[in-house]
This record gives C-alpha cells, structure tokens and sequence, in this order.
C-alpha cells in the first residue's frame, strides 16, 4: 500500500505534466479564439484527438453549445472573464440537456486556460466524488461540501477540508487526482466517517 504522499508524487511525477499538456494549446493560445472556443466544447487535444469525456456527447449538442458560446455577445463576456467561475457560469448558464456537469466543467477550464483562469475549488463530478468519499468519508465530505449556484449536480469543495499532502497541487489538479486515483484511495484509513 503506498502512502498519499507517494501516490501525490507519481502523480506530480506521471499525470500533472499530461495534464497541463492537454490544455496548452488553450493556455498558449496557438488558434483563433473561435477555433479554442469549439475545440473546448468538443475536447480536442493538441494532437487533434478529442477527449474521452467528449467523445460520449452526442454530435448535435456539441454542435448546440458551440454555437452558443460562438455567439459575439457569449465570446465578448468571455473576454471580460476575471475569474474561473466567472466562465464556469456563462457555460453552465447555457448548457442544454446532454451536456453534463462534466462537460460544463472541461469546457470551463479549457477557456479559462486561455486566459490563465483556473478553478479556485474542487469541483466533484463522477469519479472525483466517488475519490473524495474514498479519501475523507461520506460524513466529513457532508460538513465540507457546497453546491454552484445551489444546484445539486454541481457540489465542490476548498481544499482546506482535504489532507495536507494533497492540499499542494492545484485544485485542477486535485480534481483530476481524486478521479485518476479513486480506487487507491479507498484503502487509506483517513476516513473521518
């Protein structure tokens, strides 16, 4: 059984670079603004394979939300983003049906990388809830835990109620931490239940 500690290395060590990598062409603002735009809804990677996660929407509502983030007045709000969550809530606020909280999530980060504007919360959807549970049990998750907007499908949390090795990355790296890692975590005894 390895350690928190060891599993936070591996992952600086092995994923965090990957990680970054998928949001370079985003960070470093290599195509249009459009072009980021569309690439984000649909997940495309920089070497123009498209994220698992996208890959699982069907291709009119990935059509859908690209035409409501294209829209000029959408892109111009965009463009006065000064926070993460301040694109968080123009994608949540014109996601349609189909577009889960998890695609609301990647696409988010995805602009806000374009404008080095990354999440200041984790935020817990599938696999990374079910990494938290793991790690910190159902009843502390339960003191700690707070909903965007006050809608349901879309808890978080700060870092402050996860352990101190894990509170050194990046909360986008902690999401993509939890989820990567949710069945290691399991067999930690830091359970406050």
């Amino acid at each position: 059984m390895k350690a928190l500690a060891d599993l936070i290395d591996i992952y600086n060590k092995n994923y965090a670079r990957h990680e970054e990598w998928k949001l370079s062409d985003f960070k470093n603002r290599t195509k249009s603004m459009e072009e980021l735009i569309k690439d984000a809804v649909w997940g495309y990677l920089p070497n123009l394979k498209r994220d698992s996660h996208q890959c699982q929407i069907s291709k009119a509502v990935l059509e859908e939300m690209t035409k409501r983030l294209l829209d000029p007045l959408i892109m111009e709000e965009i463009k006065r983003a000064t926070c993460f969550d301040d694109i968080f809530i123009i994608v949540y606020e014109l996601r349609i049906p189909n577009f889960s909280s998890l695609c609301v999530y990647d696409t988010a980060l995805r602009i806000g990388a374009m404008f080095n504007l990354y999440p200041k919360v984790i935020y817990l959807h599938r696999g990374v809830l079910d990494g938290i549970i793991n790690l910190i049990g159902k009843m502390e998750l339960e003191k700690h835990i707070k909903f965007f907007l006050r809608d349901e499908k879309y808890p978080y949390v700060t870092k402050d109620c996860l352990p101190m090795e894990l509170q050194i990355l990046e909360p986008h790296h902690i999401e993509n931490f939890l989820c990567r890692n949710k069945e290691k975590i399991l067999v930690f005894d830091l359970k406050r239940t």
